[in-house]
């Protein structure tokens, strides 16, 4: 299955000196790495914020050219609405909810998740934030940040 990465991924990426081993490790079998739009100007506003040096910054923007970076576009519309409503526990496409109270998305997480449901992929992350959308709109394989420390 090919895999999206969440912005905490990229995030661990470009912190690692060992991007490729980073890499084997999130994606053993080889799969095409995918990245939303919306985590690319997260990672940019990261950098600014965070005065990233010269290294940080051209390591990310050479990431972007090894991996499908995906803009935003009407086909994300519908998924986006579909979740959001799930996980504020209001879409009429659901009887049954995994969890008791609605769960508050970000916006750009919701971006990220409307991809992985549109092009059927396995969603990458360090936290919690998806927990309520495996298996229902995508899967969702989590790292526990600890797993990164080998590659720093």
């Amino acid at each position: 299955m090919n895999l999206l990465l969440d912005t905490n991924i990229l995030v661990y990426i470009t912190r690692t000196k060992h991007r490729n081993s980073v890499i084997d490790f999130i994606a053993p079998s080889g799969a095409n790495l995918y990245v939303s739009i919306a985590s690319v100007g997260e990672i940019r506003s990261l950098a600014i914020k965070n005065k990233w040096r010269t290294p940080r910054l051209k390591l990310i923007e050479n990431f972007w050219d090894k991996v499908n970076v995906i803009e935003i576009t009407q086909l994300y519309i519908t998924a986006y609405a579909q979740i959001d409503a799930y996980s504020q526990r209001s879409n009429p496409g659901f009887a049954d909810y995994q969890f008791a109270t609605p769960r508050n998305m970000g916006k750009n997480d919701l971006w990220i998740a409307a991809l992985a449901t549109i092009l059927n992929l396995e969603l990458i992350t360090t936290d919690a934030d998806f927990d309520h959308l495996h298996n229902v709109f995508f899967p969702v394989r989590k790292i526990k940040p600890v797993e990164f420390q080998r590659f720093f």
